[in-house]
């Protein structure tokens, strides 16, 4: 395989496991320097997250949504980056802690987009930073008007 597929094999592995809401399986794709970038924190002042913060931070989101979907939209990748651009859709049935304000489950499916950026290094994440639509999250929640 060249770096590339390589590269392309470590993200796929790591979205699978993401999509199947597995948190631990998750950060065996990551380096032990892993950081989860959540660009939406920076309004907050918050650092990003590490490997263990992330696996934290998924096992709460997986647990929000009895039924989620995270398609996969687009993807470009280099030997050492990859873009993926995607949709989540889910159903939220349980509260979400991760917020400043936890949200209270609302029963509606919602969905939004992001893009996510991958930095992969010796067949490992070192970095991921994500671009997410909270607008759109938000409304779906009654957060914002339209």
């Amino acid at each position: 395989m060249t770096n590339i597929q390589n590269t392309l094999q470590t993200i796929s592995n790591y979205l699978a496991a993401l999509a199947s809401g597995n948190s631990e399986q998750m950060s065996t794709f990551c380096s032990p320097n892993f950081v989860l970038d959540l660009v939406h924190d920076d309004a907050f002042v918050r650092d990003p997250l590490s490997v263990d913060d992330m696996k934290q931070f998924w096992e709460v989101w997986f647990d929000g949504f009895s039924e989620m979907d995270w398609e996969v939209e687009r993807t470009i990748a280099a030997e050492t980056v990859v873009v993926v651009q995607w949709t989540f859709t889910g159903t939220h049935d349980k509260d979400l802690p991760i917020f400043r304000k936890p949200l209270q489950p609302t029963g509606k499916t919602i969905s939004f987009r992001g893009v996510s950026i991958y930095d992969v290094a010796d067949g490992f994440i070192q970095r991921e930073t994500t671009y997410n639509d909270l607008y759109g999250f938000s409304y779906c929640h009654g957060r914002v008007g339209s």
